[in-house]
């Protein structure tokens, strides 16, 4: 997905949760220097290339959430097959 529609749903699930709600973004994230790791950047350069989206960084996905209206976001990193950390945003 682009970034138009990813804020576009994020702003929905905002609206259809009940207040204390959160939403879990997990996936390959690519590090908010756009570096890496190798997996998510080799997963982002495959997305632009079958798809019109691309692997996004914790600080991407954090303001998207802030602006869909989710606080107390925050990163987890993880090692599981097919992903590797997850973005959490509450609604207040």
């Amino acid at each position: 997905m682009g970034r138009g529609q990813n804020r576009a749903l994020l702003r929905r699930s905002f609206e259809a949760l009940p207040s204390g709600g959160a939403v879990i973004i997990s996936e390959l994230l690519v590090n908010d220097e756009k570096t890496g790791p190798a997996p998510a950047a080799l997963m982002s350069l495959n997305m632009l290339i079958e798809t019109e989206g691309r692997n996004y960084t914790p600080a991407e996905y954090s303001a998207w959430l802030e602006e869909a209206g989710f606080r107390h976001i925050e990163t987890v990193w993880f090692d599981a097959p097919a992903a590797n950390g997850a973005v959490i945003g509450r609604k207040p």
